[in-house]
């Protein structure tokens, strides 16, 4: 942690500019305790006041001093006084200089977060790689060969043209790929009438129309599946080595790049799971039941489970039972867009439970956390801190 800084960068944040290492340098020290930050502040505002007069010297040994701090350790410092003369006397050149405040990023206290829910947003990337922004209240219509391609309420949606004679089928299948971003959420109708939620930070990419026999998609993040029976069609969702196979039921699949594991969660119907990393026989799911599939050992493991707790957010809720607070800041990161920081490292591990409102205002799901007085939350420069 680094507890000192040379007080000369300061001095130039607010007067010159700053070289990359020096705005790491910055960057770092505000970043290694609050107090640094709280400090900082009262600098930013001490520099609003100072007198802008002819007395070049006043004025910047007014500059100088509001910056400085007194050392603890005065002999590591005493270089330093050399750097306050040279630019005691830069000053000095420039009669009348008039110091440049940039905008302060002030500490905002967790009853003053204001951050806003994720919103149906995505990037629909066509076979040919052209991509079109999908808004909640933007319609979209793509006419395809085989499909006609809605966007409506927030809703993308795969027809098949019944009506119209169906061209021979190429021999590459057309594929397409939602992306949903951090702070988003989307719908989604295949051609076989499957619904797909997918969650922030997610992609599928699913072929335009199914082959005959079977129906794969591919899965990075999160997605509930509400899937169309079809007992001749299999429908299989891979994530990385992962396979979950079903012919006609609903589950949840989370599977991030960052978690080491993927989690399948059923809520009706029959589903297997498998791994193409070992030839295990696959296994079967039933419902109430969840899969962990753990990455570096390529081993399942099943409960049985809660669904609301993996389910719930397809229906506009947070359901903590008894979930680490660093897990739920994972949840509430990718849905609101924001990035957090423990400063305090042992309140990772406390748990915490709730039925809370996807859709409400970070500051109130902050609030109902801070409730146990055990952790206490704060925003600065677009980040929360946990501490």
């Amino acid at each position: 942690m680094k507890k000192d800084i040379d007080y000369s960068i300061i001095w130039k944040y607010f007067n010159t500019s700053l070289s990359t290492s020096e705005e790491k340098e910055l960057s770092d020290w505000l970043d290694a305790d609050i107090k640094h930050l709280q400090h900082f502040e009262k600098l930013k505002e001490k520099q609003k006041q100072i007198p802008h007069t002819d007395s070049n010297i006043s004025n910047s040994d007014i500059a100088w001093q509001n910056i400085r701090l007194t050392p603890k350790h005065p002999k590591r410092h005493f270089w330093k006084i050399g750097v306050a003369a040279s630019i005691l006397l830069i000053v000095g050149v420039y009669s009348g200089y008039k110091l440049h405040i940039e905008k302060a990023n002030k500490i905002i206290s967790a009853e003053n977060i204001q951050i806003e829910p994720g919103v149906k947003k995505a990037t629909l990337v066509l076979n040919s790689g052209q991509k079109l922004e999908l808004e909640s209240k933007k319609d979209t219509l793509i006419k395809e060969a085989e499909v006609t391609i809605e966007n409506s309420n927030s809703e993308l949606n795969y027809k098949k043209n019944e009506n119209e004679k169906t061209p021979k089928r190429a021999k590459e299948i057309q594929y397409n790929t939602l992306i949903v971003p951090r702070g988003g959420e989307y719908d989604l109708v295949l051609s076989d009438g499957t619904e797909v939620k997918i969650n922030s930070e997610s992609i599928l990419r699913y072929p335009v129309v199914f082959e005959k026999g079977k129906r794969n998609v591919e899965l990075i993040g999160e997605a509930f599946f509400h899937v169309k029976t079809d007992s001749l069609r299999p429908f299989v969702v891979t994530s990385a080595e992962h396979q979950v196979k079903v012919y006609g039921t609903s589950f949840n699949v989370k599977s991030y790049k960052n978690d080491d594991y993927i989690a399948t969660t059923l809520v009706s119907g029959k589903v297997t799971v498998s791994s193409d990393k070992k030839d295990a026989a696959e296994q079967l799911l039933k419902p109430g039941y969840q899969s962990i599939y753990k990455r570096e050992s390529a081993e399942f493991e099943q409960k049985q489970v809660d669904i609301k707790e993996f389910t719930a957010w397809k229906d506009g809720r947070f359901y903590f039972r008894n979930m680490p607070l660093e897990e739920i800041t994972q949840i509430l990161a990718r849905w609101y867009d924001v990035d957090f920081k423990f400063k305090n490292k042992t309140v990772k591990n406390l748990t915490f439970n709730g039925n809370l409102k996807r859709y409400d205002n970070i500051q109130l799901i902050l609030n109902q956390l801070g409730k146990t007085n055990e952790i206490t939350f704060y925003a600065y420069d677009q980040i929360i801190y946990v501490d």
